[in-house]
């Protein structure tokens, strides 16, 4: 790829060109202390740093040139366009007017039939190639050229093939309304390319003005000005992004709606490996879709997820979507690495972010029953299928993401702000690498793009109100928006004649290049005349970058706010809205327990803790004060709750139990332990409860799989039939199932790994049956040893003789706690409440949310 680098005139006899080394792997959370790195063949051909550059021309010009004109030109990706030309003055070029295009006098066999005018004339040839990249990952016979994806026709003539393909297979009538209901666009990935035979009849439609004159700037040579060349090139990128969404993005819904299928639509997901817009991408899926990687507790999610999966859930806020979907939870050189308990605070952040419909990466297809683990994809992936040595034992876990992705799916969203992060970028490169700011703390907010901007708002009694339902109380200017286009600088100014709230920095011009500077200053001088506050027609204008401080002047307060947590905590949150009830998650990413007083704008209505690891709601303590319901609120390490808004009150302020359980006893002792067969375990052994991973007996300490624990209790003394009674397990790594005289109790997958089995007692002995899965970790170490006898199978290496055990088993201590009288009230989650809050849906039974 060549690239051209502009910089001051410097005179000199040596010149040095320094090549930093980037890595080639990408930028992950670090593989598991132990696994075997000899699967990175199976994934990457590189395992690291490049060694050797070839560089086949070197040149210095004193021709002055446009700096990275590949990248501008389309032939190659930067994060920030406008960030290039620091330092480098507006020389001029080529004036526009002397460019002639000369292609009709072209022969058919190439030669030029033309005589110039007197001077010297530079003569170019354009012309273009395929790119020549391939479909991956596919089979060998599915895999061929990328597709056009600024052709609406070519992009067509794919579907039709593509979906032609799977009638054959499956038969026209599971093609639609059942068998295969959807599609999923991926995340794209395949890299530049900026030309389709069309290009120029699409640009003048889309910009107004015939490119052929500024062409030169495509190969680097400035016409009219540096300034003039990058105006075009700005444009030139901005059509390739609008017919990518246009052309690839609306083509392929638009067939898979006349087969009767939805789309599923992921987009860039990690900065920016193409030029688009990310939001325009998605807006015309059914499911508008982010991805979310698994990431480290101390790194924490890489930014350019967070980005993604807010921009996932604005275009369904924004157009009416009810589902916002992620590609969740993937991971990268792990394999059957993680537990339910780890992924927790995972899914939780999703849900945090707006994502109501979690696609688990991946679930890989294993054919057979006598190899297990079995496949998995490559060195990706969650490994989540029926061999996952706790896939017996799942339920709970998919029942509490069903259960919260349930309650996340109810009403509309709320957001008191709009945030329009400008035309140049992507929101995963635009925030890629760091955190959206200017949004204060306790003000949830949507993105909005220029398409949204143009054609999804309007205002509705002094607030920004989106055709799928979403309302704002502000729109502000943040992201790029320092540079504005004509029309979108005309659209803010309608918006704020209407009544809109628009806060932000006056632009500083259009990046295009064919605009009416006449009119953009006059619209400048309009909504930004140097005054910090501006009335325009019914609406203001904040010359500020302090949302805070306008949000507090115009009387927003914070939507969600608390106080006495430590002073990094990280608790997000998302409010859900209906006509019966307000629905607030709110999630502790933090290993710790935290205490706070937590703060709801809204009140007259009673709040309650819904939980979805159990299914079960409470009562909390309350004060209602000037429109605000303070509760108190304590949320153990990487615990997350709904608290919902549902049934009305005149009352001011309400006293609950409380519900710590206080300790009645405890079980020491042996247990009796069996293990599931064929994993290289004895069949049973009686026990003292200690991890798994320490036992003296290479056989139980490899062991993998469903270890069942059994033994009889007693009674606490004073305890009574009906009573609530919770057992403690100390620690159960990663599922445990509690049976009471033979019936299931319930289920223990994180800290405090704790049941409630009250109902299922009675007074004197009882017999307590504890099933614990734990993961495949252990025992693929254990065939790594010199001469094991070998349980497991995979494609690829996993882990070294030498890696660390995980912890496993039933570890205890166990303890039997209790709860004041009083403290009984719990009640079923009532799911059909919920549903009544978005009309038009369905009831869903207990089976269909599991």
């Amino acid at each position: 790829m060549p690239t051209t680098m502009a910089f001051p005139p410097v005179k000199a006899s040596r010149f040095r060109a320094v090549f930093e080394e980037v890595s080639s792997l990408p930028n992950i959370a670090p593989p598991p202390a132990g696994v075997d790195l000899s699967a990175l063949a199976a994934g990457f051909s590189g395992t690291g740093q490049a060694k050797t550059i070839r560089i086949a021309e070197f040149v210095l010009s004193e021709t002055d040139r446009i700096h990275r004109a590949e990248a501008k030109a389309g032939f190659d990706v930067v994060p920030d366009y406008y960030d290039l030309d620091h330092g480098l003055i507006d020389t001029p070029g080529t004036p526009p007017t002397d460019v002639i295009d000369v292609t009709a006098r072209l022969r058919p066999d190439g030669t030029l039939d033309w005589l110039p005018p007197k001077g010297r004339w530079r003569i170019m040839r354009f012309g273009y190639s395929l790119v020549g990249t391939m479909n991956h990952p596919a089979p060998l016979e599915a895999t061929g050229l990328e597709v056009d994806k600024y052709d609406a026709a070519a992009v067509q003539r794919y579907m039709d093939h593509y979906l032609e393909t799977y009638r054959d297979a499956a038969g026209q009538d599971l093609m639609g309304g059942k068998g295969i209901r959807a599609i999923l666009t991926d995340s794209i990935e395949v890299g530049a390319s900026n030309w389709t035979p069309g290009m120029i009849d699409r640009f003048r439609r889309l910009r107004g003005y015939d490119p052929v004159p500024w062409m030169p700037a495509l190969t680097g040579r400035i016409v009219g000005s540096r300034s003039r060349s990058d105006r075009f090139l700005h444009d030139f990128r901005r059509t390739l992004a609008e017919l990518l969404a246009s052309e690839h993005y609306g083509t392929v819904a638009r067939s898979a709606h006349e087969h009767g299928m939805i789309v599923y639509g992921e987009a860039l997901e990690d900065h920016r490996p193409m030029l688009g817009d990310d939001m325009a991408m998605r807006k015309f899926a059914d499911i508008p879709m982010a991805a979310m990687w698994a990431f480290p507790r101390a790194g924490g999610p890489k930014p350019t997820y967070l980005a993604d999966m807010k921009g996932a859930a604005s275009v369904a806020h924004i157009y009416g979507r009810t589902f916002v979907a992620a590609e969740s939870l993937t991971s990268m050189l792990s394999p059957w690495s993680y537990g339910p308990a780890d992924l927790k605070r995972m899914i939780d952040l999703e849900f945090a972010s707006g994502i109501n419909r979690p696609v688990i990466h991946t679930s890989v297809h294993v054919p057979v029953e006598d190899r297990k683990p079995g496949l998995r994809l490559s060195i990706f992936g969650q490994d989540f299928n029926r061999n996952e040595a706790w896939g017996e034992l799942a339920r709970p876990w998919m029942d509490y993401i069903a259960r919260n992705a349930l309650m996340l799916q109810q009403g509309r969203n709320v957001a008191d702000v709009a945030y329009f992060h400008g035309e140049e970028a992507p929101l995963t490169s635009l925030f890629g690498d760091g955190q959206t700011t200017g949004v204060p703390t306790g003000h949830a907010f949507d993105f909005v793009n220029a398409d949204a901007l143009m054609e999804a708002v309007k205002v509705d009694r002094g607030e920004l109100a989106s055709i799928g339902g979403a309302r704002y109380r502000v729109l502000y200017l943040g992201g790029s928006s320092s540079r504005m286009s004509l029309a979108v600088l005309r659209r803010v100014a309608s918006l704020a004649e209407q009544g809109a709230i628009v806060v932000g920095r006056r632009p500083i011009g259009d990046p295009g290049l064919e605009t009416d500077k006449d009119l953009y200053a006059g619209l400048l001088g309009k909504l930004w005349p140097g005054r910090p506050d501006t009335a325009v027609g019914q609406g203001r204008v904040f010359n500020t970058n302090d949302l805070a401080s306008v949000l507090t002047d115009i009387g927003v307060r914070p939507d969600f706010s608390y106080t006495g947590a430590q002073a990094d905590s990280h608790l997000p949150f998302v409010h859900r809205q209906s006509q019966e009830a307000d629905i607030y998650f709110i999630s502790n990413q933090k290993d710790r327990t935290e205490t706070i007083e937590a703060r709801f704008r809204i009140a007259g209505r009673i709040p309650e803790l819904w939980h979805a690891e159990t299914g079960r709601s409470e009562s909390v303590s309350f004060t209602i004060r000037d429109g605000i319901t303070i509760i108190p609120l304590t949320l153990q390490a990487d615990e997350s709750v709904n608290v919902v808004f549902r049934k009305e009150t005149p009352a001011r302020q309400q006293s609950a139990p409380s519900r710590d359980p206080v300790p009645l006893a405890t079980v020491p002792g042996l247990w009796n332990v069996a293990f599931e067969p064929g994993r290289g375990a004895p069949a049973s052994v009686r026990m003292a409860l200690a991890p798994l991973d320490e036992n003296d007996d290479p056989a139980i300490r490899y062991f993998s799989g469903v270890a069942t624990y059994s033994r009889e209790i007693d009674t606490p003394r004073g305890w009574k039939a009906g009573q609530p009674l919770q057992l403690d397990l100390g620690e159960a790594r990663e599922i445990a199932e509690i049976s009471i005289n033979g019936r299931i109790a319930g289920h223990a997958w994180h800290a405090p790994y704790r049941v409630d089995i009250g109902a299922f007692m009675k007074p004197g002995r009882n017999r307590v049956q504890v099933r614990v899965a734990n993961l495949w970790v252990n025992r693929l170490i254990g065939d790594a040893q010199p001469g094991a006898d070998k349980v497991t199978w995979t494609a690829t290496p996993t882990y070294r003789k030498d890696a660390p055990l995980r912890r496993a088993g039933l570890i205890g201590p166990i303890r039997l706690l209790g709860f004041p009288l009083q403290n009984s009230g719990n009640v079923n989650m009532d799911r059909n409440a919920a549903l009544k809050a978005s009309p038009g849906r369905k009831r869903v039974s207990a089976s269909e949310t599991r």
